[in-house]
């Protein structure tokens, strides 16, 4: 009986040592240095493949030609998203000794110029990023708008307009006046639309439709100087004399 557990524990001993010899042999020897860089970008309006390049240069993070021991994915993904423009990067091996970097942009959603001349963009994750070069066709907001406070106060603001496509292609202009009160500039019309404050965004923009849909399409584009929706339940107009 002994004898014969010697003889199968041999025998599993030998098969496991020939997987073991097979598996390596057909296994492709990995590249000790890094061959390439892959860039995959969800949206390449604010981001490209060039200026992602430029960041992982800039912080002597290239990985082409790098032993792989010295490369950190961790820190390349870390350096990606601490730009303005990035949201989140996963960085990785390829099987074929590159590395891939997956990349989500932040995205524009108001260009504010404000009343201390500053130009910049409020963005979809509650943060502001710099223009810099960059142009897109985009709601101005314009006024006393503070850079620091700006993405806290009309994040929402401006994530409900774009939303809204009737109201993302027919607002030209966001104006916040001394007090914090928003008026909005129509491409069409001769009339400024008083918003009030943030709160209940998007039910004041719900009255503005239907007053559009029953009273402007019967009056006419011109006949209101203002249009206030910042009272609950009502619309108060003024005409112009």
């Amino acid at each position: 009986m002994f004898k014969r557990l010697i003889k199968i524990a041999a025998l599993l001993g030998v098969a496991a040592y020939l997987i073991f010899a097979l598996t390596t042999i057909n296994r492709p020897a990995q590249p000790s240095h890094c061959k390439g860089l892959v860039i995959n970008i969800t949206d390449t309006d604010f981001v490209n493949d060039d200026e992602v390049r430029q960041i992982l240069h800039a912080n002597k993070l290239f990985p082409e030609g790098k032993s792989f021991d010295d490369i950190s994915l961790a820190v390349m993904e870390s350096c990606l998203v601490a730009s303005p423009y990035v949201q989140q990067a996963l960085c990785y091996q390829t099987s074929e000794g590159k590395i891939s970097i997956n990349l989500t942009p932040r995205k524009p959603i108001l260009h504010v110029i404000n009343n201390s001349g500053e130009d910049f963009y409020i963005d979809n994750c509650g943060g502001t990023m710099p223009r810099a070069g960059h142009t897109t066709d985009l709601i101005v907001m314009t006024g006393n708008v503070p850079r620091k406070s700006a993405p806290a106060l009309y994040s929402s603001l401006g994530n409900t307009i774009n939303a809204d496509t009737f109201w993302n292609h027919n607002i030209e202009e966001i104006h916040v006046t001394a007090t914090g009160e928003l008026q909005l500039t129509p491409r069409e019309g001769n009339h400024i639309i008083i918003l009030g404050d943030t709160s209940a965004i998007a039910d004041k923009l719900s009255r503005l439709t239907r007053f559009y849909d029953e009273a402007i399409a019967k009056a006419g584009w011109n006949r209101y100087k203002t249009i206030n929706v910042k009272f609950d339940n009502q619309i108060v107009c003024t005409k112009w004399e």
